[in-house]
């Protein structure tokens, strides 16, 4: 069966704006830099952070924001270097490393992408977007085995993860176990309310059930 266009990867997680990197409270300024950030206003909180690190250089969480900032603006290349201070400053935190495999995706480099996601992943196990994300670059580069394990780990942490199952369900047509795949193909259609996902979904469920007959 020929392999379909992949999804896209995850992009700023609301959960990790609202993540603080170190143990004192972040400065009213950095606060407020979250809420514009949280909002859309990825302009305004670029302004609040350069204020705040023109101060402080080192403030982690003000170089975590300023790094969703520009990803948010889709400068990317701008957002490495901040992210890449809080990975030197605080490298036991996931979430800087995941977002710097969201901008290397984002500029072309999969597999420097990968090797973040791998890494966010190490630091938290239980991180689903880390896992599907890896496993989207492995799937990519026809690595299925290695890509169906990282679904399948995020699937552990969320069973009824719609994109998770699907992307499982794919993993297993290209092995050949097409009653698998469409198990897992029919409960990700199960948990999806996009009508042009269920219609993608069940163009495929209704091809891999073919397979099956043969």
């Amino acid at each position: 069966m020929q392999k379909v266009d992949v999804p896209d990867v995850v992009l700023v997680s609301q959960t990790q704006v609202q993540k603080t990197l170190q143990l004192k409270e972040a400065d009213s300024a950095v606060k407020e830099a979250g809420e514009k950030l949280r909002a859309g206003d990825f302009d305004g909180s670029v302004a609040l952070l350069q204020g705040v690190l023109a101060k402080n250089p080192k403030d982690a969480n003000a170089l975590f924001y300023l790094g969703l900032s520009y990803a948010g603006k889709k400068m990317c290349r701008e957002a490495i270097p901040p992210l890449t201070q809080v990975t030197e400053l605080t490298p036991s935190f996931p979430g800087a490393w995941f977002q710097l495999g969201v901008c290397h995706r984002q500029l072309g480099d999969s597999e420097k992408a990968l090797a973040f996601y791998e890494k966010s992943l190490e630091l938290d196990p239980a991180d689903t977007n880390s896992a599907y994300n890896a496993g989207l670059v492995l799937f990519e580069t026809n690595r299925v085995d290695e890509a169906l394990a990282r679904f399948e780990k995020g699937l552990a942490s969320k069973p009824d993860d719609p994109e998770l199952l699907e992307m499982t369900g794919r993993c297993y047509i290209h092995k050949g176990e097409f009653e698998t795949a469409v198990a897992r193909l029919e409960k990700a259609r199960e948990g999806t309310t996009d009508p042009d996902k269920r219609a993608f979904l069940d163009q495929l469920i209704t091809g891999t059930r073919a397979m099956v007959k043969r």
